[in-house]
């Protein structure tokens, strides 16, 4: 890790205080958190007069997808350390009682460990993780000897999915204002200077304001830049002409850099660095969150009532993805720009997939659904119900089981009964409705009861055709039915869309030789 030594010495001051707070680090993507957060509990790893070791766990790979794999994960990662500590703390087993128990000796004997907890934020994407989790969570961190620190993209309750986990008091335990990792400061720069410095690379002054005007102190950029000096000014003087050849270069070749940045950014954030890009913004234009936004990623600096851009490579880039994200607003940034092209948009969307489109009827019925969209978006649903059973006759036939068939594979039923599971049973020339043609393949897609069964058909394919089906049979026969949106009705076709999309690549081997 290079720099970030004012950002160590807050994150450092917290954790040694007599007594220390748990830290929460945030910062968007590429910015540097995980380099930040490794080395945090690199130097408390092996321990201090304070701290008897501490653990680095990264959530995003994998991420837990319940309480217990989540607690299991905590659990065995702080035994692991323990372990290599001493014995008289180490867990029995990898679990919250265990770590209940070693918590309480380690407090006794006044000793303490910090967990560092990476991508916090892909763990609590998922909705798997509920609130009791969090309270157990807190349980632990309220005693003496432990300390977390968690990195995330955004502040924690913010991320939370569910008000239940949102009301947790876990979120309450953490010291109220996160640390924010951002552009890099002067001193940063400096340290990331150090080793071309050594290698006998000397810059003067114009050459360090250019790095920082080119970059605007994006790490992810300033790494970029100075490798391509690295390969080609060792042991030579840089000066500005230089710096602005390195910046070329590096817009010409490593252009994915740019879009990865570009990407982690919202069309709110993207049209504001287009706007620098072209003029200064007046303070008064833009509201202090997004001045704040723009100056902690480097995009933008305060110029007295003005903000300016400070990150040149971003502004050439954005002169291309612009306009792009204008139009974007043009076409949908009112609700009646979004009814005047949303069937243009679906029908695109539709050629796209058509191509490998396995069955012709069914692409056919979803393009006379999106004619029928707008002015009256119920007629639109109307095809939705032929399509869910044309896909279910597509997938029956795929699968070589005729819709009328007298009976299911045995194999089918036997797991099935085995596993005590209700299942419609054809029988005679009964034809079942949709319903429980989709309560069969609900099954045979696989569950936590019954394993998959289906050679082609995929769960995430007959979770569409299965909502298309419910949708397709919505107010039918009801008098009472609710106005149909053309929001809603856009929804439900643009799901028949992915439909026709994944059943292509579920499908696609039905027809091969060696299949």
């Amino acid at each position: 890790m290079l720099g970030r030594a004012a950002l160590l010495g807050r994150i450092d001051s917290h954790l040694r205080k007599p007594s220390p707070d748990h830290v929460s680090v945030v910062g968007p993507a590429h910015y540097g958190k995980s380099v930040l957060l490794q080395h945090v509990a690199a130097s408390y790893r092996t321990g201090s007069s304070q701290y008897v070791a501490a653990s680095y766990i990264d959530f995003r790979h994998p991420v837990p997808a319940s309480d217990c794999e989540f607690m299991r994960r905590f659990a065995a990662e702080i035994k692991t350390v323990l372990q290599k500590v001493n014995q008289v703390w180490t867990l029995e087993e990898a679990s919250h009682v265990a770590l209940e128990l070693v918590l309480e000796e380690l407090q006794k004997a006044g000793k303490r460990l910090l967990v560092v907890l990476d991508g916090f934020d892909y763990a609590l994407a998922g909705t798997g993780l509920t609130r009791m989790l969090w309270d157990q969570l807190r349980a632990l961190a309220q005693r003496s000897s432990l300390r977390l620190v968690t990195g995330s993209r955004r502040p924690l309750r913010e991320l939370c999915r569910t008000e239940e986990s949102r009301t947790s008091d876990f979120w309450e335990i953490f010291y109220d204002s996160p640390l924010r990792v951002g552009a890099l400061d002067e001193d940063d720069l400096e340290a990331f200077l150090q080793p071309l410095r050594n290698a006998g690379c000397e810059f003067d002054e114009p050459a360090r304001k250019e790095i920082a005007n080119w970059t605007g102190g994006v790490p992810l950029l300033v790494a970029a830049l100075l490798q391509k000096l690295w390969e080609d000014r060792r042991g030579k003087r840089c000066s500005k002409p230089e710096i602005d050849g390195a910046a070329a270069a590096l817009l010409e070749g490593r252009r994915q850099l740019l879009a990865a940045l570009w990407d982690d950014c919202d069309d709110e954030l993207r049209s504001d660095v287009g706007t620098l890009g072209r003029r200064e913004i007046r303070l008064i234009e833009l509201e202090d969150r997004r001045q704040r936004t723009l100056m902690e990623r480097g995009y933008g600096r305060m110029s007295r009532n003005r903000l300016r851009g400070s990150c040149r490579l971003m502004q050439r880039y954005t002169q291309d993805q612009v306009p792009a994200v204008n139009n974007l607003i043009r076409l949908f940034g009112t609700l009646a720009g979004f009814r005047a092209h949303v069937q243009s948009l679906l029908k695109l969307r539709l050629e796209q997939v058509s191509e490998g489109a396995i069955d012709e009827e069914l692409r056919d019925l979803v393009r006379l659904a999106i004619r029928d969209l707008v002015p009256v978006p119920e007629y639109a649903l109307v095809w939705v119900r032929k399509i869910a059973e044309r896909a279910l006759k597509v997938v029956w036939e795929a699968e070589e089981l005729p819709r009328d068939r007298r009976t299911l594979p045995q194999d089918w039923t036997t797991n099935w009964d085995n596993s005590q599971v209700y299942y419609p049973r054809p029988w005679g020339n009964r034809h079942l409705a949709s319903s429980q043609q989709c309560h069969i393949l609900r099954l045979a897609t696989g569950t936590d009861r019954t394993a998959r069964r289906t050679r082609y058909l995929t769960k995430p394919t007959f979770l569409l055709l299965d909502h298309l089906q419910s949708v397709g049979n919505f107010g039918q026969h009801r008098s009472d039915a609710p106005e149909i949106t053309v929001g809603f009705a856009a929804a439900i076709l643009s799901s028949a869309i992915s439909l026709v999309e994944c059943l292509a690549r579920d499908l696609a081997g039905a027809a091969a030789p060696d299949r």
